[in-house]
């Protein structure tokens, strides 16, 4: 699974600037991979599964309230958080996470999926430190069966080093798919999944046509390219 040590933010791209970036060989990384799972998904902002909650409450989760501008309108809306306990993983948090979110109802074809909740440390730096729920509706648009090319572009030394970037490319059915999604889900939110996990939730402004998605790397610094290219590989399918 990808390290949590530098977390992900995906922005929905037709394509990207090479201008100050240039292509990464990942096969300098010797750190060992292994195929990633990944699927885009539509997000289900109509329907809010913590009005009622079933059963209490684990230890560390609360029911929290968000207030965003959705294709409805402005939509107010529960989530359940959970702060992990010092030294927790984020295998050993979702396992505790999971029974009861499992527990609570929702309508047919909906699922929970979790994500990332962070804030800045004394530093300044942004650091995870729980989970939170979303709500996916449908089959997956994409999976990382639909991955043709996956590659890292990063800064070229020039200036102010950049977050390295994963480009990555859709075969002509998952592009396809792509473009016709993003058509019919305009102003509407949908999921990035790796490993299990929801990396970039954006708000589809247009239909996206030529089946690429960008990854901007959460910091600037060599670790941040390593996981760039774990990353890449990963979806690429090849593991040492």
């Amino acid at each position: 699974m990808v390290s949590a040590r530098a977390r992900m933010m995906l922005i929905l791209a037709l394509a990207l600037s090479p201008s100050g970036c240039v292509k990464k060989d990942d096969a300098v990384d010797r750190s060992g991979t292994r195929p990633v799972t990944m699927e885009v998904v539509v997000v289900d902002d109509d329907f809010d599964p913590f009005t009622e909650p079933v059963g209490a409450l684990p230890d560390g989760v609360s029911i929290r309230l968000e207030t965003a501008i959705r294709a409805r309108g402005l939509v107010t809306q529960h989530y359940a958080m959970l702060v992990k306990k010092p030294g927790e993983t984020d295998a050993q948090a979702k396992e505790r996470f999971s029974p009861w979110l499992s527990a609570q109802p929702l309508p047919a074809g909906r699922r929970f999926i979790v994500g990332d909740v962070v804030e800045e440390n004394e530093t300044g730096e942004l650091s995870p430190i729980g989970l939170r729920t979303y709500v996916l509706t449908g089959e997956a648009i994409v999976t990382q069966a639909n991955v043709i090319d996956a590659s890292v572009l990063v800064d070229d030394g020039k200036g102010p080093m950049r977050q390295p970037v994963v480009m990555v490319t859709f075969d002509a059915a998952g592009g396809e798919r792509f473009h016709e999604a993003t058509r019919e889900h305009v102003k509407e939110r949908i999921a990035i999944v790796v490993d299990g996990k929801a990396m970039s939730l954006p708000v589809v402004q247009s239909p996206i046509p030529g089946g690429r998605v960008s990854i901007s790397m959460q910091g600037y610094d060599e670790q941040a390219v390593a996981e760039a290219q774990r990353l890449a590989a990963g979806l690429r399918g090849k593991a040492k």
